[in-house]
């Protein structure tokens, strides 16, 4: 099979850009523009640019109109047929980084429902993926590329841009990179947790000190303390998930249930306090908590009662 040329990804991108320009695509097309985007890894950042024209033209088309930016939220999608935005997706996307600089400007919402993660490409060909039950706003100035997470986790794939640092902002804490793959998590009753898996990556506690990152390191920002680095990572831990994993290393039974809790709305609870602090190591299917307890029964010689409301896990 020939390699698909630069141009002909350009190309494809634009034309998944302009079938969602005219509206959400049917499920079949969704999951076939999934399929494409994880499919190569130069096909994400030829989406995220086409995106952006397709978002640019609007404007353009709106503001030849007589529109103003403050009504061009609201006003009808249109301004160029499907051929036209194909035809200003193209070269824009092949032209390099001069053709976004009129699209330096723009403010994203993004969240995830429980138990799903999505992949966000973003206009300067960046790559956010969201996991379950997180929600935040993408801010895209002059100056600078701002994520602030709201809650939940991300996995950024950051383009670099001297002109312009690529900043994440989670409670008190902030992260800069540039040109860096690193990941941000912030939960309810836990410290926030970076990671790095590579390139730039700088952490700004809400006291002033700052912590660098070395690839493949972790750092926790307990609130009100200093960024502490805690060590090397498991890669392949840390994004289990986006294979819609969870890897447990010695985890208590109490801690997995409260992962699980995270992709699901059955809850697993502990028969009682010696159950709860059991211990379990092992890959297990994100969705599918039955099949865990099951598991952890089998090598914990517990056993399992599944209704309707809740999964417990007791003393055989």
């Amino acid at each position: 099979m020939v390699e698909p040329t630069s141009q002909d990804v350009e190309q494809t991108a634009c034309l998944w850009a302009a079938r969602l320009d005219d509206g959400p695509l049917p499920a079949a097309d969704q999951t076939r523009l999934d399929a494409w985007l994880t499919s190569d890894p130069r096909h994400l950042g030829a989406f995220a640019r086409a995106r952006a024209v397709a978002v640019h033209s609007r404007r353009a088309g709106g503001l030849a109109g007589g529109a103003s930016l403050r009504s061009l939220s609201s006003a009808p999608r249109g301004g160029l047929n499907r051929r036209g935005l194909i035809a200003a997706c193209v070269p824009a996307a092949l032209g390099g980084a001069g053709a976004w600089a009129l699209l330096r400007q723009s403010t994203v919402s993004f969240s995830t429902r429980r138990g799903e993660t999505r992949v966000v490409p973003l206009e300067d060909g960046s790559v956010m993926t969201v996991n379950t039950l997180s929600a935040g706003v993408v801010r895209y100035g002059q100056s600078a590329r701002t994520v602030m997470l709201k809650s939940g986790e991300a996995l950024f794939n950051v383009v670099a841009d001297i002109g312009r640092p690529f900043v994440v902002r989670s409670g008190d804490t902030t992260v800069v990179a540039n040109g860096a793959s690193f990941l941000v998590r912030h939960l309810a009753d836990r410290p926030l947790q970076v990671v790095s898996f590579g390139g730039d990556v700088e952490i700004k506690g809400d006291v002033g000190r700052r912590l660098k990152l070395a690839a493949n390191t972790q750092a926790m920002v307990h609130d009100g303390a200093l960024p502490q680095n805690v060590g090397l990572v498991d890669v392949d831990r840390e994004l289990a998930w986006r294979r819609g994993r969870i890897q447990l290393e010695n985890e208590t039974l109490s801690q997995a249930a409260q992962e699980f809790s995270r992709y699901n709305d059955t809850p697993i609870v502990m028969a009682d306090s010696g159950v709860a602090g059991l211990r379990i190591t092992g890959l297990f299917v994100a969705n599918d908590p039955v099949a865990f307890a099951k598991a952890a029964a089998g090598s914990l010689d517990l056993k399992v009662d599944v209704n309707a409301q809740q999964i417990v896990l007791a003393r055989a």
